[in-house]
């Protein structure tokens, strides 16, 4: 674990390799105010569809999801910082069976923050696709106080309970789809997907004791992870955790970059 912290670009931030949720990021500050208690990627699931399924095919032969974590056993090389014009990245690498991973923690000065999943070719067969799953616990100056909001008919419209929020097309007018606000300082995090990214976003409450691979609170049969935890429980006001669960289908396009683009506002210095 890095005990030391980064301090470039506005940020400060802590990293430290996990075991099975990729490169976390933790006590992530912009301009002397929290934003982040911690950021991690604990899946990168894969569904690979066999060529051979006809529609008349009953077959019970399962074909994924499968689950190969990214962490400490996986790292394929050190991890790396490098600077660039206006900010900085951390880099790292993994290596799972026939897939190939580059994990980006890019920070810039201006507030926004790129945690991103570059996938690489490779696979069993080309008909596959990679869900990767990011978990963020925001502290927008603090865990409670905070909405969890998406643009929808022209405005920004409260969560009042646990739910799944797929993105669409409408977007706000500089182009977000989700946001956590502070209603004591009107900071906020705002969120959006990459370009032709499939993505949806679960807003969960947070719960004492959750720590990779996070272990859903589902029975046999119900969705996976994070759906698995999502029920009815007010967040109003409570610690929120975010999942940011993007769906990128194999093509020809491969290398891909996945995950969100997120830019804090809001944050004055101190």
């Amino acid at each position: 674990m890095n005990v030391t912290p980064i301090q470039e670009a506005n940020w400060t931030v802590f990293a430290a390799m996990t075991e099975s949720a990729g490169l976390k990021i933790f006590l992530a500050d912009y301009r002397g105010r929290r934003v982040l208690w911690e950021g991690s990627l604990p899946y990168v699931t894969i569904d690979h569809q066999r060529q051979d399924v006809g529609p008349e095919d009953t077959s019970a032969e399962g074909h994924g999801p499968w689950w190969s974590p990214l962490g400490a056993r996986s790292l394929f090389g050190d991890v790396r910082k490098a600077s660039f014009r206006g900010g900085f990245e951390l880099a790292c690498d993994f290596a799972t069976g026939p897939y190939r991973y580059t994990q980006l923690w890019r920070f810039h000065e201006d507030g926004r923050l790129s945690p991103w999943l570059v996938i690489h070719a490779g696979g069993v067969h080309e008909a596959h696709t990679y869900h990767p799953h990011w978990r963020f616990d925001f502290d927008v100056d603090g865990a409670l106080d905070d909405a969890v909001e998406y643009w929808d008919g022209g405005r920004w419209t409260r969560i009042a309970e646990e739910g799944w929020f797929t993105a669409t097309a409408d977007r706000s007018p500089e182009g977000y789809v989700w946001r956590q606000i502070d209603f004591g300082s009107g900071a906020s995090v705002n969120i959006r997907p990459q370009h032709r990214e499939d993505a949806e976003v679960f807003a969960i409450r947070y719960r004492e004791g959750e720590w990779p691979p996070f272990t859903p609170r589902a029975a046999a049969g119900d969705q996976t992870f994070p759906a698995g935890y999502a029920g009815a429980e007010p967040i109003d006001d409570e610690d929120v955790t975010l999942w940011y669960v993007a769906h990128v289908h194999r093509n020809d396009a491969f290398p891909f970059t996945a995950g969100p683009w997120i830019h804090v506002e809001g944050f004055g210095g101190r």
